[in-house]
C-alpha cells in the first residue's frame, strides 16, 4: 500500500490507497510526508480563498489546517482510473474540540486527480477539497 522511505517521504503505490495514506499522514502530524503527496504543479482547493499551487503554497496552506484540526478520517467513496490518471472521490471527516470542551465534527466530500509517476508511485495533481454533494 505505502512504502516510506526516508523521513518526510510517503509513497502512494494505488490511488485508491490515497486516502488513508493522506490521513494517517495528517494524524501522525508528517507535514514533509503530506507535501510530499502532491506533484510540484499541484493545486489544492480547499474553498474561496483556500487555494495553493506548488509545494511552498501547498506546505502552507496544510501547514496552517494542521496545528488547529483535530483527527482526520478519509473514506473512499469511488475511484476511477484511465492509464496514468485516476479520480478519488473521498469523504473527509474532522474531529477537533473546541476550547470550551466541546467537539466537532465536519464532514464533506472531495475529488482528487492523481497522475502515475515514472517510479510507479502516484501524487496528488488536483485536490479539490471544497465541500461539495
Amino acid at each position: 500500500m505505502t512504502e516510506k522511505t526516508a523521513p518526510g517521504v510517503v509513497r502512494v503505490e494505488r490511488p485508491e490507497d490515497a486516502p488513508k495514506v493522506f490521513q494517517d499522514a495528517f494524524n501522525a502530524g508528517d507535514l514533509d510526508g503530506l507535501v510530499n503527496l502532491f506533484e510540484p504543479e499541484a493545486v489544492l482547493f480547499l474553498g474561496p480563498g483556500q487555494v495553493a499551487t506548488g509545494p511552498t503554497e501547498i506546505r502552507e496552506l496544510i501547514g496552517h489546517f494542521l496545528g488547529s484540526l483535530g483527527r482526520w478520517e478519509i473514506a473512499l467513496i469511488s475511484h476511477n482510473r484511465v492509464d496514468d490518471i485516476a479520480l478519488n472521490t473521498v469523504e473527509h471527516t474532522l474531529y477537533s474540540t473546541a476550547p470550551d470542551g466541546s467537539t466537532n465534527t465536519l464532514s464533506v466530500r472531495a475529488a482528487v486527480v492523481f497522475r502515475r509517476q515514472a517510479d510507479g508511485s502516484w501524487r496528488f495533481l488536483i485536490d479539490n477539497g471544497a465541500p461539495f454533494g
